[in-house]
């Protein structure tokens, strides 16, 4: 949006996601010491007479916070939290670069969220957002006394409006999937992997589903909505959430419309409780994810006795390899499979689905076989 007079843009925009202090595998101490700096610089430049104010991470700057904290994003939920947007603007450059640096926060400019009243100004390193709707309560998470992040629930609409790194409106499919990796349990990093599985998901279908239902105006609104349609909590990868949109999502959209499903699904069993990546509760079929064809022997052996508990259960579980997902006529065969499975006779009259398939294996394939290939190595 346009910036106004004071140098703020005009409503806010986007973004959501935490970020940690210090590094992910020195959790307790090196967050400590962390923290220990930070109070250090805000009371220097506080002695120093400069005027320090509270920052809240917005948008983009926010979902990149959010996973650049790894596995211990989730402990953020437990901070304090508020409503309200006073006090939050801009503080000083120096301070300001220090704290970003060491929450994660790379891509510059950084952008903020500030109340319609403030006067802060945008500057080369930050663009200021002004909050023009009241936000719910508890939707702003302190990171500490300096910095706060909105909440993943929250995030998620922001990030409805426009990638305001990249200037241009997502798509629903796009803002499904980031819905998809914030009511799961990864979430997407620089890591060696790409990805960084955290013990809990940091927000859910409800929460979000909350969240829009206290903003009716809020920009971004319609176009969250029904990209929240798409989302199912519980996914562990990138790969489970591919494989759900393909077989899942309405056929507008090029899916097909398999349902309902639950990911990382709990069965009960003789031996205890075992987990199905992707199930069809009502049809009492799941899908297992196991990559490429050269899965380690150890790895298959324990995989095949845990099946065998679903199959005692009254499952039908079907194999899912990554060479189902990317090579056509096995994905072809993959669908057929599935349906068949669960007694549903697939009839597709639209002459445009294959076209709309087609469009979505292209939107979702390079990130699946970018993820996949990461976690093969």
């Amino acid at each position: 949006m346009a910036a106004g007079g004071n140098g703020c843009h005009g409503s806010w925009l986007a973004g959501s996601v935490f970020s940690i202090l210090g590094k992910r595998d020195c959790a307790t101490d090196c967050s400590a010491h962390n923290r220990g700096i930070l109070t250090t610089l805000s009371k220097t430049y506080r002695a120093e007479g400069a005027t320090v104010m509270s920052v809240c991470i917005f948008g983009e700057s926010a979902l990149e916070f959010m996973r650049s904290s790894g596995r211990l994003a989730p402990e953020f939920l437990d901070k304090p939290r508020t409503q309200k947007l006073d006090g939050c603007g801009v503080s000083p450059k120096a301070m300001f670069t220090d704290d970003m640096e060491r929450l994660g926060v790379k891509t510059r400019p950084v952008h903020i969220l500030v109340s319609k009243e403030s006067g802060a100004r945008s500057r080369d390193d930050i663009v200021c957002h002004r909050s023009a709707v009241e936000l719910p309560p508890r939707s702003l998470i302190y990171v500490n006394k300096d910095v706060l992040v909105t909440s993943p629930a929250l995030t998620f609409l922001h990030l409805a409006t426009v990638d305001l790194h990249k200037k241009r409106q997502r798509t629903v499919e796009e803002l499904a999937m980031i819905g998809l990796e914030l009511c799961g349990t990864y979430l997407l990093d620089d890591s060696w992997d790409g990805l960084t599985n955290t013990a809990k998901p940091l927000t859910s279908v409800e929460q979000i589903a909350r969240v829009l239902d206290a903003m009716p105006g809020a920009p971004g609104i319609v176009w969250a909505r029904e990209a929240l349609e798409l989302v199912s909590d519980g996914s562990n990868s990138p790969m489970e959430s591919v494989l759900c949109a393909l077989l899942t999502w309405p056929r507008r959209l090029g899916g097909y419309a398999l349902g309902p499903v639950s990911l990382n699904h709990r069965v009960s069993t003789a031996d205890g409780d075992r987990y199905v990546d992707v199930a069809f509760p009502g049809h009492k079929v799941g899908l297992e994810y196991k990559g490429r064809k050269f899965h380690a022997i150890e790895q298959a052996g324990r995989d095949d006795r845990r099946q065998n508990k679903l199959v005692g259960s009254g499952w039908t579980i079907l194999n899912v390899w990554y060479e189902d997902i990317v090579e056509e006529h096995l994905y072809n065969q993959l669908v057929a499979d599935v349906a068949r499975a669960m007694g549903i006779r697939l009839r597709i009259r639209s002459g445009g689905f294959d076209a709309r398939r087609n469009v979505l294996r292209m939107q979702l394939i390079p990130a699946f076989k970018r993820y996949a290939a990461a976690l093969a190595r």
